[in-house]
Parts: C-alpha cells; sequence; structure tokens
C-alpha cells in the first residue's frame, strides 16, 4: 500500500490482534515498522490480547516519549479504562495474568 501511495500521512489503520500467527520477534519488528509509519503521520489503532504488543508498545513509548493512548475493557464490562503508555504499563487484565503466571513461576521455582 506504500509503494503504490495508497497510504498517506493522513492514513489511519486499523489493527485487529497483529499477533495472529506472529513470533514475539515479529511482532516486535512489526511495532518498530509501525512506529516509523507513525512518524510519518499515519495513525494506528490496534486490538491486541498480547502481553508482547503492550510491553513492546511500553517500550517504544518510553525510549521515544512519546504518549501511545491505550484504552482497556474491564472485566466487569463497565466503564474502559484510560492510560498511556509513556505513563507506565497499563492496569488491565492482559498484564495482570502475565504477572500472575511470572509469580507463579518464580514461586515454583523457589519451591513454593
Amino acid at each position: 500500500m506504500l509503494s503504490n501511495r495508497y497510504l498517506d500521512n493522513h492514513a489511519v489503520i486499523l489493527i485487529d490482534e497483529l499477533e495472529s500467527a506472529l513470533h514475539p520477534k515479529a511482532i516486535s519488528d512489526y511495532l518498530d515498522m509501525i512506529f516509523e509509519l507513525s512518524q510519518a503521520g499515519i495513525q494506528f489503532f490496534i486490538a491486541t490480547h498480547s502481553h508482547f504488543v503492550v510491553k513492546k508498545l511500553y517500550l517504544l513509548a518510553k525510549m521515544h516519549s512519546l504518549s501511545i493512548p491505550v484504552l482497556s475493557l474491564t472485566a466487569d464490562g463497565k466503564k474502559p479504562s484510560y492510560d498511556d503508555m509513556e505513563d507506565g504499563m497499563p492496569d488491565n487484565s492482559i498484564i495482570d495474568e502475565s504477572v500472575r503466571l511470572y509469580q507463579q513461576e518464580v514461586d515454583w521455582s523457589l519451591g513454593g
């Protein structure tokens, strides 16, 4: 789409579950490309359930002092949570489950 000039610096791209069928390294590389395109003015909206995607977006925000707004649905289905990756990792169920699994692994490794 870039080579045929279908996209310009005013384009908006919606991506649902970009992590589908991608290796975590490919996810990271893909998000680097998205970051570069966003710097040219292309706007991206990404839906994900991937800790890799959330973590990479957080790192991009921190490394480049960049605002990356995040809208997370809540478990109770009420008001969504709004965060900005520049301020830190969002408090949502994807992050919570990743932390829980990490804590479970540490507990198990320590004989707990």
